[in-house]
């Protein structure tokens, strides 16, 4: 009876197809397609779209995916793809979820695109975590919330600039409960990373913001901006063009102009177990640094939080400030926590009823 491993996959992917179906990209042919855009079309609500590591490029001629259905898009984790990790390279915009795609989540990829915005986003109760964002167009946003969306999550992503630019890393514009927590943000300029205006009940909180000309920069009252820590900055960390947010118990340090620092400032080093004064995040950091943002244990940041229980850590103690407090602690490969199998092998490739084969495989999971 001969069985090979192409067939193997498919039977068994195709076959899932009947109910909520895992739909697997793979650019070596061992999936369901080898190309984002067909897996999109193809799929159906609430399923998944696995995108095996590699590197996808999107031309300008292809154009972004638009998402107009409920998805979960999954990549293996933003390490390079020769570490197991999925690499979109794109010379337009990337993902724009609809309003029909409420409730759809994206995870595990990085993207270094070229659009105004990169990722465009209508939909309600989203989560986009563990991803790793580039924006190499200078006038675009990385992520744009559009007037109207409600209780979206930004968690454990790492999100800056190739070099310093215009726009906002996520724009935040007339939102009702947004979350953006335990992100990285580099090298923003003009607009900051986050932009928050005219929004209800917008928490930024346990965030790092390093090498920014501008950290956060509002026209708002709605948002609450707690718990963040503010490093090597080149301007002003927390700016304000109007309105009145709640600004509390964050940490400034090393910057030329710290800006709206709000009740009970931490003006100190934060003490990272390995990031300091000299120090300057980009694009290239996370291949080629070794950066540890974890705090010493004699850093002013832990327990140093908005001591209201709403803050507390995991463990059950005040907050400690950074992407390592709160309820969600960055990882570090943005792996996913489901296992992905990257490859899978078997011998011989013809076997008898009473023979024996061989499976391999290799594959990643999160931390």
């Amino acid at each position: 009876m001969k069985k090979i491993i192409l067939d193997l996959f498919l039977l068994f992917t195709l076959t899932s197809l009947l109910g909520a179906a895992t739909i697997v990209v793979d650019l070596a042919g061992g999936g369901n397609f080898t190309n984002i855009h067909d897996a999109v079309d193809f799929a159906s609500d609430h399923d998944t779209v696995l995108v095996m590591s590699g590197t996808f490029i999107i031309s300008a001629a292809d154009g972004g995916i638009t998402i107009d259905k409920i998805l979960h898009m999954l990549g293996s984790g933003y390490d390079a793809p020769d570490n197991g990790g999925t690499y979109i390279q794109s010379a337009t915009a990337v993902f724009d979820f609809t309003s029909n795609a409420d409730g759809s989540s994206m995870r595990g990829f990085r993207i270094y695109g070229y659009g105004a915005p990169m990722i465009s986003i209508s939909a309600d109760d989203m989560i986009i975590e563990e991803n790793h964002l580039t924006n190499s167009y200078n006038q675009g946003y990385l992520i744009q919330l559009n007037s109207g969306v409600s209780a979206d999550t930004l968690r454990n992503n790492i999100l800056g600039f190739n070099s310093q630019n215009y726009r906002p890393g996520i724009s935040v514009y007339q939102t009702t409960d947004v979350t953006i927590t335990n992100n990285i943000f580099f090298n923003f300029s003009w607009y900051g990373g986050v932009n928050p205006s005219s929004t209800t009940n917008t928490l930024i909180t346990n965030n790092i913001f390093l090498s920014c000309a501008y950290g956060i920069r509002y026209n708002d009252s709605g948002s609450i901006i707690v718990n963040n820590i503010f490093m090597n900055g080149t301007g002003q960390q927390i700016y304000g063009d109007g309105g009145s947010p709640s600004i509390s118990y964050n940490c400034f340090h090393n910057n030329s102009n710290n800006g709206v620092v709000g009740i009970a400032p931490i003006l100190d080093d934060p003490e990272f177990e390995n990031f300091g004064d000299s120090d300057a995040y980009t694009y290239l950091s996370y291949d080629d640094e070794n950066y540890d943002f974890h705090l010493q244990a004699g850093s002013p940041c832990i327990d140093g939080g908005n001591p209201l229980f709403d803050y507390f850590d995991l463990d059950g103690s005040r907050n400690d400030l950074g992407v390592y407090g709160w309820l969600f602690p960055i990882g570090t490969t943005g792996a996913p926590t489901i296992p992905v199998v990257n490859s899978i092998s078997v011998t011989p490739s013809t076997v008898s009823p009473s023979g024996t084969i061989t499976i391999n495989a290799s594959g990643r999971i999160g931390e």
